[in-house]
């Protein structure tokens, strides 16, 4: 038996730990495509997988809804890869280790792909019951939403008929969010010379790094306020290099557990520096520290500032470089810029400086906009375009993402309104969130799809501390199950 076969609901629970057993990172997920299919042609379902390992399963109408619209059931099988720090883990070739904590499913180290696993495990779940009534079923697995919406993006739309969409990719269901509307946004790359010049000191070499912090989703935490470790060390940096006790041999930020999530909030970060003066380095950090403890202490309590022996070679970061790197790191708009008016607990604009590096004789700092409305991701890309002439930097857009608009009317949202308030005795509460969303690029495609996305309790998404709601789980199956009854 499987650490978690044996909790309600059975059919979901088993298809989650099913998910959970298979390697399926962003563009990785060949091997849980594989096994969907395989899925759907034992069950006698229509399937078809494309040539980026989206599948769109068929289930036919049980009897007495044959005449309805299908209904689109979508979710994303690819998984953030992010564990801890020391952890001896490959995601390529190892399932996760899923294990139980109270009402709590996380898995031990490791991120645990509730984002979007559960949503393909209800999926799965549906196609797999024979006593669950519904209308045609149309369920879409995508792949590569984390970085990009890549599958999304290329999946052909023309071959659905649903008029009505449900996605699983959300969270908070229980405590009565469900979503009505996401943002959008784009993805840059700004990038320097580094110029690099023999140290010719005495200094030893250390290696200092922020850590503890929590880091996170671009969207889905930047409204926490958390620490930037990439904005941080570039404070940090300009510190201790100011009266030239500390020279820059490498700088790295980002999230070691993940080092291909660039565009997160960044957890932590580390220079390699010579220093003349080890005492005073000591002095400056122990200071540094309790201001970001102060600072952060609602939000990253746990953050660190410390510094260990390292190796460098003898060359180090020219002043004119680090003048320019602290300089960018401290213009570079971070976080929410402004909130929504409908949802004000919800913001419209942000911006998130995410992973930074100087490799190679050139610095790259990944940076990533959202917003609901077009007009303000052309006001941020605006402000990178003018910071880079400002600072001599290049700077370079990935594709626009789309948003999701909220829809005055829309009758699916009808029917989840009143089975919610049946159910709990209260309504739900209606949301955008900021983080985009594959209903974007299906909205797209069919500007009159009418779509809602809902999903159990998930928190910590993206990093080795994501955990699901067990009791949230059972909540929506039995909510689904209902809806789609109705539908």
């Amino acid at each position: 038996m499987g650490a978690i076969s044996h909790l309600e609901p059975k059919l979901v629970m088993h298809w989650f730990e099913v998910i959970a057993s298979i390697p399926h990172g962003s563009l990785k997920e060949e091997k849980l495509s594989a096994r969907i299919m395989e899925f759907a042609r034992e069950k006698g379902l229509e399937c078809v997988e494309d040539e980026y390992h989206n599948v769109l399963v068929r289930k036919p109408a049980t009897p007495g809804y044959e005449g309805k619209d299908p209904v689109i059931l979508q979710a994303h099988i690819d998984m953030v890869w992010a564990k801890e720090k020391d952890l001896d883990f490959d995601f390529e070739t190892q399932g996760l280790n899923l294990a139980i904590d109270g009402d709590h499913i996380h898995a031990s180290g490791t991120t645990l792909g509730a984002d979007d696993g559960i949503g393909a495990a209800y999926m799965l779940a549906v196609l797999d019951s024979d006593d669950i009534a519904h209308p045609p079923i149309e369920a879409v697995f995508t792949t590569a939403e984390e970085i990009g919406l890549v599958g999304a993006s290329h999946f052909d739309m023309s071959q659905l008929k649903g008029t009505r969409m449900i996605n699983f990719d959300a969270g908070g269901f229980t405590e009565g969010r469900i979503y009505v509307g996401a943002g959008g946004g784009m993805k840059a790359e700004m990038t320097h010379p580094a110029e690099f010049v023999p140290y010719e000191g005495s200094g030893q070499v250390v290696a200092i790094t922020i850590d503890g912090l929590h880091g996170g989703h671009a969207g889905g935490d930047i409204g926490k306020g958390r620490g930037n470790s990439s904005v941080l060390m570039g404070r940090l940096m300009s510190l201790i290099t100011a009266e030239g006790n500390a020279q820059i041999a490498s700088y790295f930020s980002g999230d070691s557990g993940n080092p291909d999530n660039k565009y997160g909030i960044p957890a932590e970060a580390t220079v390699v520096a010579y220093v003349e003066d080890l005492d005073k380095l000591n002095e400056q950090i122990k200071s540094f520290e309790a201001n970001l403890k102060s600072e952060l202490s609602d939000v990253d309590d746990g953050v660190k500032v410390h510094f260990e022996s390292a190796t460098a070679e003898k060359s180090v970061l020219n002043a004119k470089s680090v003048e320019k790197t602290c300089d960018i790191l401290a213009l570079l708009p971070n976080g929410v810029q402004t909130m929504q008016r409908l949802f004000p607990d919800t913001p419209e604009c942000s911006a998130n400086v995410g992973k930074v590096s100087i490799e190679n004789g050139v610095a790259t700092y990944c940076l990533g906009i959202r917003c609901s409305k077009d007009s303000l991701s052309d006001f941020m890309a605006a402000k990178y375009l003018t910071i880079a002439k400002l600072t001599g930097c290049e700077v370079s857009f990935g594709l626009r993402m789309p948003g999701w608009d909220y829809s005055k009317e829309s009758a699916i949202r009808e029917v989840v309104d009143r089975q919610y308030k049946a159910q709990f005795g209260q309504p739900p509460r209606f949301k955008v969130t900021h983080a985009g969303t594959e209903c974007s690029m299906f909205k797209l495609a069919n500007p009159s799809l009418d779509i809602i996305s809902m999903g159990p309790i998930i928190y910590e998404e993206h990093t080795p501390k994501e955990w699901m709601g067990i009791w949230s789980i059972g909540v929506l199956w039995d909510f689904l199950k209902n809806v789609l009854r109705q539908l």
